[in-house]
C-alpha cells in the first residue's frame, strides 16, 4: 500500500493498493465573515487541512505507535508537531515532559 500527500489545485490525500486508487480533498476553505456576520465571498479563502480529517490521522498513528514492539525514531515528527502546538498546550506539554522524563544535567 501506498499513501502520499498530493497538492494540485488543493490538498489531496492518495491511497494506492493493487487495483485500488482512492484520492480525497482534505483541505478546507475558511471564507471570513463581514461585520454582520455574512460570508465575505470578496476575499479568498484561508486554505487548510481540515482538522477532522488531521485528527483521524493522529489516532491512526497513535495506534501504529501502539502496535509497535520496536523502537521507532518519531523525532522529526514530534520536533513538527512541537511547530504547530499553540503556546499555552506547549508549555503545559514541556513543563510535563520535563517533569516525566528529567534528565540530571552534569554541571562542570
Amino acid at each position: 500500500m501506498e499513501i502520499s500527500v498530493k497538492r494540485n489545485y488543493g490538498i489531496s490525500i492518495v491511497f494506492k493498493a493493487e487495483n485500488v486508487h482512492v484520492e480525497e480533498d482534505i483541505e478546507q476553505r475558511i471564507y471570513s465573515k463581514t461585520e454582520d456576520g455574512k460570508t465575505d465571498f470578496s476575499k479568498p479563502p484561508k486554505r487548510d487541512i481540515n482538522t477532522e480529517i488531521l485528527d483521524q490521522f493522529a489516532m491512526v498513528m497513535d495506534d501504529l505507535i501502539d502496535y509497535r514492539v520496536e523502537k521507532y525514531d518519531s523525532s522529526s515528527l514530534i520536533e513538527r508537531l512541537f511547530e504547530k502546538l499553540p503556546d499555552d498546550e506547549l508549555q503545559k506539554l514541556l513543563s510535563k515532559l520535563n517533569r516525566d522524563y528529567e534528565v540530571e544535567q552534569d554541571v562542570s
